[in-house]
């Protein structure tokens, strides 16, 4: 089961509060509310995604900003070790024995996967070639998804300037009736603060936080694909936990090699 991101609900709690904060400061709230300019942004928005996209894909959008909310992480060391001790079992007791071990990995369809065409014999050129389909299609859906996000954040900022002309040209026409100056320039940036509030604010971070997870979840399979080719050449133990990790940063390299070396001295020690 997926866990709640904490970050993203502290990121839209910090931008909300100063934004309705600063209303507050700025004088009387009510001025802020404004059925046109909600009409304009809200309304307008979703007429152009309807139009934009057909229905199935319409369907997906929940679903998507519903990701962005879940803690997605990845622990590459973790996933070397595996590939490490993937690697000793079929150098040990052939690639056959992988077969049992893959069902350790069950709710890990794309390692399974991998671990099944080595079981199968598969040439490391399909297996790569066929590992990267995954990850292509993968990439495909995931597009998709951000592109709704993406276009909300755009039509909300453009319809906010939108918003500006239907309140700028009644105004420009009854100059000569202060009394409904007023009342048109509300709806004029109204319109274009509601346009910006839920691009800046609630979408455009959505969308990026999601790309972000996207290219974390490349990453990791990437280097899986890596692990699983270097399995089938029947490479080094060693040798593979050392090209494998340049995935990692800096600090997360060096607090594998520690975790090592102190492995390496409790075995000298022991022995």
């Amino acid at each position: 089961m997926q866990k709640s991101s904490k970050s993203i609900w502290v990121g839209y709690a910090i931008g909300i509060f100063c934004i309705l904060y600063s209303i507050k400061l700025a004088g009387n709230a009510r001025t802020f509310i404004d059925a046109t300019s909600i009409f304009i942004t809200v309304g307008g928005t979703l007429g152009t995604l309807v139009v934009s996209f057909p229905a199935e894909k319409l369907k997906t959008l929940g679903p998507v900003m519903k990701k962005a909310f879940h803690r997605q992480s990845f622990d590459l060391s973790k996933d070397i070790d595996t590939i490490v001790s993937l690697d000793e079992t079929a150098r040990k007791k052939g690639p056959l024995a992988l077969e049992d071990t893959a069902e350790e990995y069950a709710d890990d369809e794309f390692l399974k996967k991998g671990i099944l065409l080595i079981v199968d014999g598969t040439d490391k050129d399909i297996l790569r070639s066929s590992m990267e389909g995954e990850i292509y299609f993968m990439q495909k859906r995931h597009r998709q998804g951000h592109a709704m996000l993406d276009m909300i954040a755009s039509t909300a900022t453009s319809l906010g300037l939108l918003g500006t002309y239907v309140g700028l040209i009644p105004m420009l026409i009854n100059l000569e009736d202060p009394t409904k100056l007023g009342p048109l320039m509300a709806v004029e940036l109204v319109t274009s603060f509601y346009g910006a509030f839920i691009s800046y604010i609630l979408f455009t971070p959505m969308s990026r936080r999601l790309k972000n997870m996207s290219r974390d979840e490349v990453t990791r399979k990437e280097l899986v694909i890596e692990g699983l080719v270097a399995i089938q050449e029947n490479q080094n133990p060693r040798r593979i936990r050392d090209s494998l990790m340049a995935f990692l940063s800096k600090k997360e390299a060096e607090n594998m090699r520690q975790q090592q070396n102190r492995t390496r001295a409790r075995l000298r020690k022991v022995a």
